[in-house]
């Protein structure tokens, strides 16, 4: 019952956030449609059938609550992209046998790694000294999105990201960093206002997403696996200062790795977090505050771009 309270409480949340904006009738209509039918349209977009890239992993934490975004996410990443990678999807503690059975039909290639699953693995992890499971086991939620992401991924080209983000074009930087055709060793989004996380100087980059983890976007992330090492995730427990309940202990944590190797970020003109998607938009993240506009808008221009694009293959 609680969790149902829950549930309404944050949907009413975003009803208020939706209906504050100045949009066009059709968005309110289509937030409405999409919340309870887009499951509906998404089969009809899926049926690419590929063999899986053994260098290549998608690694995603998931609530049960929010498959639905995962779906169309992962959707659009795979259409686009035209890539073939592992997907792995952690469970945050959520899920259950069904809702794992309804993402694994959908998509060929993919596994729900369950927590209870990941505990185990974890809880085995060679080389993990006690003190740092601590940060696991008494930290937010939001920790597994570091923890496990990292220690459990195997691939030598890693992608992480989070569900509500939708893609509408071409990775060309993505899929040059996965087949090797990239200089860096880690690519990252950014929060697009800080001008200052643009220096051309490496070093200057470096000492910026360092010292200010929080003006990184961790909603997309990819990494040359080999190039991070477990002395490097232990490191950065023993010394951060945040405590092991600190929201953001896990996007530090990202923001303390990738400043360790060659890193660059994802075009802010073309990789967005505020604003609707325009032609040149590959990537949007709609965060916490604006998830409404997933629905609102985002799934309808993804739709459609699919289904022109696929018309004209």
């Amino acid at each position: 019952m609680l969790a149902i309270f829950k549930k309404i409480k944050i949907e009413l949340f975003f009803i208020r956030r939706l209906f504050s904006q100045k949009y066009h009738a059709i968005d309110y209509f289509n937030y409405f449609k999409n919340k309870l039918f887009s499951h509906l349209f998404l089969p009809k977009l899926l049926g690419q059938e590929c063999s899986a890239d053994p260098g290549f992993e998608i690694h995603v934490l998931c609530q049960k609550s929010d498959i639905r975004m995962l779906e169309w996410a992962l959707k659009s990443f795979l259409y686009f992209s035209k890539l073939c990678p592992n997907i792995i999807v952690h469970d945050d503690g959520s899920f259950n046998k069904k809702s794992a059975s309804v993402l694994e039909k959908r998509f060929r290639n993919l596994k729900v790694l369950f927590k209870v699953e990941a505990d185990r693995l974890i809880e085995k992890y060679p080389g993990l000294p006690d003190d740092i499971r601590k940060y696991r086991g008494g930290g937010h939620a939001v920790i597994l999105e570091f923890f496990d992401l990292f220690l459990l991924s195997s691939a030598k080209k890693v992608m992480i990201c989070d569900t509500d983000i939708l893609f509408f074009k071409r990775p060309d930087e993505i899929i040059n960093f996965v087949n090797g055709k990239s200089q860096f060793d880690a690519l990252v989004s950014r929060q697009g206002v800080y001008d200052l996380m643009v220096s051309k100087e490496y070093e200057q980059r470096h000492q910026l997403i360092e010292k200010h983890a929080d003006f990184m976007n961790s909603g997309l992330i990819l990494i040359n696996r080999k190039k991070f090492t477990l002395d490097m995730f232990v490191n950065y427990f023993r010394n951060t200062k945040r405590e092991v309940k600190d929201y953001l202990v896990g996007m530090s944590g990202w923001g303390s790795l990738i400043s360790q190797v060659n890193f660059d970020f994802f075009p802010v003109d073309t990789y967005i977090i505020k604003g609707r998607p325009g032609e040149n938009t590959v990537m949007k993240h709609f965060t916490s505050p604006r998830r409404y506009d997933f629905f609102a808008y985002g799934i309808d221009i993804a739709r459609k771009k699919i289904k022109k694009m696929s018309a004209g293959e």
